[in-house]
């Protein structure tokens, strides 16, 4: 049996749409629809997923007929998914329609009943209210430093309007007397495209004529009408807290009643930053909405930290009130129902291999902090074919490494681990991946940063034209890479070594067959990239030689083969070593002399002939 038998999704074709990166969209295009079906079909709704969806919709549910509704706030490290949870609250929210096939985002997602009974019981409130409706979107997005039309444009969005003000105020009149679809309907039948001349709304003829031909009550003229429409619908830096009220009121409203809307700031915390003015304008804004909509809006903020963890992030407790953090657990358990989900036919196959190789397992970097535990078991053959060793060290070395921000979590995992199963895919069951293997997938991030040199990784790649066992070699080269990575500082160290013993632990991807070839040939390999100066050794250890050090090296044995053939130096150096230490030794020692303790002091003689008494 091979590896990709035993997967619920085959690894050698099935491919990760979003590469695990959730990116906020209105599925306007047949793309974003296609990457919204794959992350709804593939929402882990468990964990803090699970639990952080249920205390949102309860934020509404609970709270009917209050004066307002109080907000959310969802919190978690780099790539911890804060924004596949939202984007997936976005669209669970309305119960999105695939246009393509009738597909609902409820159907497609797998939930938990409790979870579809607070969405059931939001659409029941919907229709009472006119509806349901959804919108998200980044600040940082919006227009110059504005908050007010950020949001207003993260709204126009959602409606199909254009993100600008000026341009989405436009429309809505349009809409309001009637005008829109006609409008759009002459442009097109002159072969031109609605969106291009709104964009160049002021200088359009085309849409001048167009008005003008519904209604020449508008201007005399198509320049009349656009120096009219500049004058009505002109630029914006800033709105009022009225006028921004009384806008979002009109976007919103449907049939004259307001539907119930949940609108979502993703990276609130990126968009704050250090500057405290934009945490008051945030707080203002979800005050002016939460009364003036009460329990009709609900809002939902993210951010890497909590409430709690930054001065500026503190002054928002008293609106977010709602509290959701992400961990690690949650990343794992998204990977495990993802990408390494087994066919229920095949678990057995699976936990059998590991059994019959469980000595192999074991023995793993022994010794160290992430070494075999016995929790392991439970998951063991949920994250096969990676080893719980290997993840860990992983984790470790993601964390070690991430100075150009490349190892958040949850999206560079599932990239990762997407890419392992591939590699592994057409292997026996009982081939697990090699802990080098994630020097592969984030060497190019690394020479981007900055955080590997080009000479190290040119040092790497060279082994495997090196003859006999090139392949391992340049394997083992960017295993003590990743290795030597690792802190040794007191709290941080896992002890993990580049040793000849954990380097074969960590390389070893037959279980059954590889573990007693790779410890007796990765210590003469070793030893062979040492004597060449591709490694330094250093005790028990192993170093990648850089430019640098090999310049170091090769001054050290100059200067030491100069001292070795020297004897003349070689007895001067230790004649003056035993006397310093001699003298050491003697220097603050007296002796009593005498029935009378006279202290007397040694006086030490070097040389051939005797003291004079």
């Amino acid at each position: 049996m091979l590896n990709h038998e035993v997967f619920q999704r085959d690894p050698r074709s099935s491919v990760l749409i979003n590469q695990g990166v959730a990116v906020m969209s209105d599925a306007m295009n047949e793309d974003e629809r296609r990457t919204l079906r794959f992350e709804l079909e593939h929402f882990v709704c468990e964990g803090e997923y699970h639990r952080g969806l249920v205390r949102i919709l309860e934020a509404f549910t609970a709270n009917r007929g209050q004066p307002e509704l109080p907000a959310a706030w969802v919190s978690g490290f780099y790539g911890s998914g804060k924004s596949h949870l939202v984007k997936m609250l976005r669209f669970l929210w309305t119960d999105y329609t695939f246009p393509e096939d009738g597909a609902t985002a409820r159907g497609l997602a797998r939930l938990h009943p409790d979870v579809m009974d607070l969405l059931t019981e939001i659409s029941i409130a919907g229709r009472r209210m006119g509806g349901l409706h959804a919108a998200a979107g980044t600040l940082g997005a919006g227009t110059g430093t504005s908050v007010r039309l950020a949001l207003l444009g993260i709204v126009f969005r959602s409606k199909g309007l254009p993100h600008d003000f000026a341009l989405a105020r436009f429309c809505l009149w349009l809409k309001r007397e009637g005008y829109f679809d006609q409008v759009r309907s002459i442009i097109e039948r002159a072969g031109r495209d609605f969106s291009s001349e709104l964009r160049n709304l002021y200088v359009s003829r085309a849409i001048a004529e167009a008005l003008r031909e519904l209604d020449r009550s508008l201007g005399s003229d198509a320049q009349d009408v656009r120096n009219n429409i500049k004058a009505q619908f002109p630029r914006h830096d800033e709105v009022s807290s009225e006028e921004f009220e009384l806008t979002l009121r009109e976007v919103l409203a449907l049939n004259g009643q307001l539907p119930a809307t949940v609108i979502i700031l993703d990276e609130v915390q990126q968009y704050i930053g250090s500057k405290a003015d934009r945490t008051y304008k945030i707080q203002e804004l979800v005050q002016t909405c939460s009364k003036a909509f009460g329990d009709r809006l609900l809002f939902v903020g993210t951010g890497q930290t909590a409430l709690s963890g930054t001065p500026n992030l503190k002054k928002l407790q008293g609106r977010f009130r709602v509290n959701v953090e992400l961990s690690h657990v949650d990343v794992e358990t998204v990977i495990r129902r993802v990408v390494l989900a087994k066919r229920q036919d095949q678990v057995t196959a699976v936990q059998n291999i590991l059994e019959a190789n469980a000595g192999e397992i074991a023995r793993h970097l022994s010794g160290t902090s992430i070494a075999p535990r016995q929790e392991d078991r439970d998951t063991l053959a949920d994250d096969y074919p990676l080893l719980p060793v290997r993840r860990r060290f992983w984790e470790h070395v993601l964390r070690a490494v991430d100075k150009g921000g490349i190892a958040g979590q949850l999206r560079t995992q599932l990239r990762i681990v997407h890419e392992a199963l591939k590699r592994t895919a057409n292997d026996p069951l009982g081939t697990v991946v090699p802990a080098d293997f994630l020097f592969d997938e984030i060497s190019t991030q690394l020479l981007q940063s900055g955080t590997l040199s080009g000479d190290v990784h040119d040092i790497i790649l060279r082994q495997e034209q090196s003859g006999s066992h090139g392949i391992l070699k340049r394997r083992i080269c960017a295993l003590i890479y990743l290795i030597r990575s690792l802190p040794h500082e007191a709290g941080a160290d896992i002890g993990v070594r580049a040793s000849s013993s954990n380097l074969a632990d960590l390389l070893i991807q037959d279980l059954a067959t590889e573990g007693a070839r790779l410890r007796k040939l990765v210590p003469e390999l070793l030893e062979d990239l040492a004597s060449n100066g591709t490694l330094l050794k250093i005790g028990d250890e192993f170093s990648l030689q850089t430019r640098e050090s090999s310049e170091w090296e090769s001054q050290f044995v100059r200067l030491r083969n100069s001292v070795l053939n020297d004897p003349t130096q070689i007895s001067t150096k230790r004649t003056q070593l035993l006397r310093e230490r001699i003298e050491r030794i003697l220097r603050p020692t007296s002796i009593p002399h005498g029935k009378s303790k006279t202290p007397r002091k040694l006086a030490v003689q070097f040389g051939s002939p005797p003291p004079m008494l």
